[in-house]
């Protein structure tokens, strides 16, 4: 018996844009409604205590998923936690949306 669980890894904004540059990535955004409402990455899905069983049960356990907060301290929290639902490749985005705004302005 295999007991390995997977594990996310951390990735750069220049990264995360060669997923969405190949539409090939699922963009989760876990900041509270009012941040994310400011400004979010492009086709970033707000997750919430709402929707989060809807979009679990919508990507395909080999789907890319890109997870950011703020800073990426929180993010790894809840791609660790994709990841033991046994997506595989699940991904937290270094320094958070803090990071890619300061690398797309």
């Amino acid at each position: 018996m295999n007991s390995e669980l997977n594990t996310f890894e951390n990735i750069s904004v220049a990264k995360l844009k060669t997923f969405v540059e190949d539409d090939n990535v699922t963009i989760l955004d876990i900041r509270d409604e009012q941040s994310f409402q400011e400004g979010h990455i492009p086709d970033a899905i707000h997750l919430n205590n709402k929707n989060i069983d809807e979009v679990i049960n919508s990507n395909d356990p080999d789907d890319n998923i890109v997870i950011y907060c703020y800073k990426g301290i929180s993010s790894q929290n809840a791609a660790q936690h994709f990841c033991n639902l046994g997506f595989k490749n699940v991904f937290s985005l270094i320094g958070g949306y803090t990071e890619y705004s300061n690398m797309t302005e």
